[in-house]
């Protein structure tokens, strides 16, 4: 082939790849042009709510286009995915939920009508709520005391938790199991009702999430996986002997699945850098609340790990269909 007629046809191939450059440019939509709607998975007040309000008051700012938050509580978040899940997959419906939803629901509740990892993309970890290990006050002194007292009395340790198949009971469950002994496992309709017990001297121990009225007991541990800056001194149940007991409650946001690559893309980088700013970090932590961020790889290997480690808690407490 002649140099000339090379050159010609590299020239014709550069003119369609511009021109189908453009065309896929003008083809692909403008996105937001108009109003998002934010589905809280839960009731308005709760940790969830009030860090999906700040977020989409933030992304309203940052994508120039209104964010309204819509509460569907019901059945533990599970009405509020399954509106999601429902929902098309252009960036205008968008989830807030929990891990309750996101992973154990599902591994509890055989009637659950969604896939949380093919019915959903997801966006970004939001942030979480610390779950600690609370007593009576003047009742132990420590982790050490309790697993003590447990072993000499088989069954007569109490330990409260905020229902069957919440983070807090599981983190309870993986406690005892990890620590060997027996316990009484006592249901509350949420860490408030808990938090009183334990602060009246009603139930010896307890599995909540920690916010500032959890004072009124005595906190002996975290169930993170580092010790949280606005609990200090008060150390992980992994550094008090028991690495595996890890587990928070978390919150992230979803979108439909096949929300197309571009709009997830912006929609992370926009929320994580509000969830990077140092005075936002500070607000929250003041409520006892972690703000996290980060790739939404993260979220998903966050889903697939809690999924791994908690399934097998359910199985071992024959949980699947209690709820």
């Amino acid at each position: 082939m002649s140099r000339p007629r090379l050159r010609a046809i590299i020239a014709i191939l550069a003119c369609l790849l511009l021109s189908a450059g453009a065309a896929r440019a003008e083809d692909a939509p403008a996105w937001p042009t108009h109003a998002i709607t934010l589905v809280v998975a839960f009731s308005p007040g709760t940790a969830v709510d009030l860090a999906g309000r700040a977020v989409a008051q933030n992304l309203s700012t940052a994508l120039g286009q209104p964010v309204i938050v819509e509460n569907r509580a019901g059945s533990g978040g599970v009405v509020g995915s399954v509106t999601v899940a429902k929902a098309p997959a252009d960036g205008y419906t968008l989830l807030m939920t929990g891990i309750g939803p996101a992973v154990l629901r599902p591994l509890i509740d055989p009637t659950v009508t969604y896939d949380p990892v093919a019915d959903f993309t997801p966006i970004i970890l939001v942030g979480d709520a610390v779950n600690v290990l609370a007593t009576t006050p003047n009742r132990f002194a420590s982790v050490a005391d309790v697993v003590a007292y447990a072993k000499a009395n088989p069954g007569k340790l109490s330990i409260g938790h905020s229902g069957a198949g919440t983070m807090g009971h599981l983190i309870a469950l993986l406690f005892a199991a990890e620590a060997g002994f027996d316990a009484t496992f006592v249901g509350y309709p949420g860490s408030s009702p808990l938090v009183t017990d334990l602060a009246g001297g009603h139930i010896d121990t307890g599995v909540i999430v920690y916010v500032p009225g959890s004072d009124a007991t005595k906190i002996l541990a975290v169930g993170t996986q580092d010790r949280v800056d606005f609990l200090p001194g008060v150390p992980t149940l992994a550094e008090s002997g028991y690495p595996k007991v890890v587990g928070s409650t978390w919150n992230a946001i979803f979108a439909p699945a096949g929300l197309p690559a571009p709009i997830a893309s912006r929609l992370n980088a926009a929320i994580a850098a509000f969830l990077a700013e140092p005075e936002m970090r500070k607000r929250f932590a003041a409520a006892g609340y972690r703000l996290l961020g980060g790739p939404a790889q993260l979220l998903r290997d966050r889903m697939a790990n809690d999924r791994a480690k908690w399934s097998k808690v359910v199985e071992t407490a024959n949980l699947r269909g209690a709820h």
